[in-house]
């Protein structure tokens, strides 16, 4: 028997591209423009998948929590995307959608549906409490919200990865956001920033006497953040011996404070949040491998901003928005050579550097223009392009390539995150890079740009697909 998929819209573009991504899927597509009489259809039959907007998804999850459905959103709100999938959406696909894309999605939608006799558990909806947004609509990006989705309303402890700078304690705030905790306490704690002899103290608290200068009891984090969750930065710089007693912790909920010989009992859910390649520390018994499993459970590894596409522009345009009046600046629109250096430039700073770029330049800026000039000289050099007949092509200016090649291996292999995928960053790197760069030689036409690369336009879509590479991306600044 075919498949059934029900598609509830009012936009006709949308409609036939699903129309034609069901054709390609051999799915029998029933589309219907509003939700009532979609609910008059789903009273009478009921299809293997529904394709539908957030809003309709609202209701349908309310009639129906059985449902397997495929959601499109515009591309501006990963709130959205979060509380979808932590709904129990399947999946979700940012508009607008290409046709073979649409089909793929549908394809393992439906193969999804056919193994699943009982659909994620759903929710009651949270309240809309407000939280600070992660902004980014790469494909990168987008995988992250949905683990953000899956791993939020699951109490288990969460380990975070990623390079400095990426955003780790926001990831952490929108899980506890989204979590069932999210009413309860929130404690960050930067283990990186304590020293080593008082982060015990800091974690698990002590007891008057219990060292030089401990005049008072104090309260430690676990204890103050009883039944909600405490982020735990930096976690691989917690000492071996802080290490057992978190693990201990994590076991039964039970520890004493430093001195003291009272059990004390903490419900805490941990998300811990680190730069360094624990499993490299684990060789170098410096950190614990039961904890590390302990701490493991669900793990999301954040992006650096170099592979995070067009997300550079879009968090650029955030922060002009978000500084202009504290910085008595007037920025309205980018200027267009703005553009290609903040997309070139490698970013080692991560999000954190641009948004302090960003400030630099509006400290400076005049008029209601962002100019190239404003940028600091070492960004604006780092992300300059050629000129002339190179320009299509983006190029970064380099005296030689050998040289230049040995400047990015020794940039990559000073990254303690890259430990045992150093290889594959740095040729999924340069894959990505020379693509780029026949197309911009090709002004974006797959056939030359192919022939330039000596390989098929087949070989090239699926490469660009798997890089995330598209041909045209524009952003412009809110008014």
């Amino acid at each position: 028997m075919a498949d059934t998929v029900l598609l509830i819209t009012e936009d006709r573009s949308i409609a036939k591209k699903v129309r034609d991504a069901c054709r390609e899927t051999e799915a029998i597509l029933t589309h219907l423009s509003t939700l009532k009489d979609a609910t008059e259809e789903l009273a009478a039959t009921f299809p293997d998948l529904i394709l539908c907007d957030y809003a309709t998804f609202e209701a349908v999850r309310d009639q129906h929590p059985r449902a397997c459905v495929l959601l499109y959103t515009e591309p501006t709100d990963s709130e959205h995307a979060i509380e979808a999938i932590k709904r129990g959406a399947l999946d979700y696909l940012v508009t607008p959608i290409e046709t073979k894309i649409l089909a793929q999605h549908i394809r393992e939608a439906l193969r999804v549906s056919r193994d699943i006799h009982v659909p994620a558990v759903y929710e009651e909806p949270d309240d809309d409490v407000a939280v600070e947004r992660i902004i980014g609509q790469s494909p990168a990006m987008r995988e992250v919200y949905k683990l953000i989705g899956r791993i939020a309303p699951r109490d288990v402890n969460v380990l975070i990865t990623g390079e400095s700078g990426t955003g780790k304690e926001l990831i952490a705030r929108a899980i506890l956001h989204h979590s069932p905790r999210k009413d309860q306490p929130f404690l960050a704690v930067n283990c990186a920033a304590i020293p080593e002899t008082l982060i015990e103290s800091e974690l698990f608290g002590h007891e008057k006497g219990a060292f030089t200068g401990a005049t008072l009891r104090r309260v430690g984090k676990f204890e103050q953040c009883d039944g909600g969750t405490l982020f735990l930065d930096e976690i691989g710089d917690i000492p071996l011996a802080t290490q057992a007693k978190l693990l201990r912790v994590l076991q039964d909920n039970s520890f004493q404070r430093l001195g003291g010989t009272e059990l004390i009992t903490s419900d805490v859910r941990i998300i811990g949040a680190t730069h360094q390649p624990l499993e490299v520390l684990i060789a170098e018994e410096r950190f614990r491998q039961d904890l590390y499993f302990r701490l493991k459970v669900a793990s999301i590894d954040v992006p650096p901003l170099r592979e995070r596409e067009i997300d550079a522009l879009i968090l650029a345009h955030q922060f002009v928005r978000r500084y202009n009046r504290s910085l008595n600046a007037d920025i309205r629109s980018f200027s267009p050579d703005v553009h290609p250096v903040l997309l070139k430039y490698p970013w080692p700073g991560n999000v954190r550097e641009l948004e302090n770029a960003i400030k630099a330049a509006l400290v400076v800026a005049r008029g209601t223009v962002f100019r190239l000039e404003f940028l600091p000289e070492h960004i604006r050099k780092g992300g300059m392009v050629r000129s002339g007949e190179d320009a299509g092509a983006q190029q970064l200016v380099t005296d030689s390539p050998a040289e230049e090649a040995r400047a990015v291996a020794e940039k990559l292999a000073s990254q303690p995150s890259l430990g045992g995928k150093l290889h594959e960053a740095a040729t999924s790197m340069i894959e990505r890079e020379i693509i780029r760069v026949a197309l911009g030689r090709c002004v974006g036409q797959l056939a030359p740009a192919a022939r330039l690369l000596g390989i098929s336009r087949t070989t090239l879509r699926k490469k660009m697909a798997a890089h995330g590479i598209r041909t045209t991306t524009s952003v412009e600044l809110d008014a």
